[in-house]
């Protein structure tokens, strides 16, 4: 049985292969165009994120299955942080611990007031759209402040997964904290 992360990660390779090409581009653009938008109103992307999903996957009722939104969900935030960009913004690299892992570039300079205050946010979300939300906002200010950020997308997908589950999630909030205040390699706090 195929997990949230392996699925998302082959969906990610093979909409980077078309991005430079119209088709490419007209998905990243649905994607973008579909957030914030009832399931619904998205007949023009839920085929292509459903027939690339396994039929483990697949629900059968009129709610989306956990699978389903957390994969739909990563695929907008890709489709956003990807957008102008020439390099994958997907990285699996080694050393990448989590999400806080990307965003602990906004910590770099003398004011962290902002950033701090919006991954707080974030991490105390109250129910999974929100913390979503919260997560759209700092994927875009990534994106602006931090020219070629990566995000392990698989990793968020399964993290997503998780939370949505309602397993580990206090866990999985924790080590994104973990790793977006933690030192620097340096030694040094990233606070001033």
């Amino acid at each position: 049985m195929e997990s949230v992360k392996s699925v998302i990660g082959r969906i990610l390779k093979e909409l980077y292969a078309m991005q430079e090409y119209s088709i490419g581009k007209a998905i990243l653009s649905r994607l973008r165009n579909s957030i914030g938008r009832d399931y619904a109103d998205m007949a023009d992307i839920l085929p292509v994120v459903f027939e690339k999903l396994p039929e483990s996957f697949l629900g059968n009722s009129k709610k989306m299955t956990d699978e389903e939104i957390c994969i739909l969900s990563c695929l907008q935030l890709y489709a956003i942080h990807q957008q102008g960009e020439d390099f994958c913004v997907n990285t699996a690299e080694d050393g990448y611990s989590n999400i806080g892992t990307s965003l602990k570039s906004l910590r770099a300079g003398d004011d962290t007031t902002a950033p701090d205050r919006r991954f707080n946010a974030m991490i105390t979300s109250t129910d999974f759209d929100e913390l979503i939300v919260h997560l759209r906002h700092l994927i875009r200010l990534l994106k602006s402040k931090q020219k070629g950020a990566r995000i392990d997308y698989g990793r968020l997908a399964e993290d997503l997964y998780w939370i949505r589950k309602n397993k580990n999630k206090e866990n999985i909030i924790l080590n994104w904290a973990r790793e977006y205040y933690k030192f620097n390699s340096k030694g040094e706090s990233n606070e001033q």
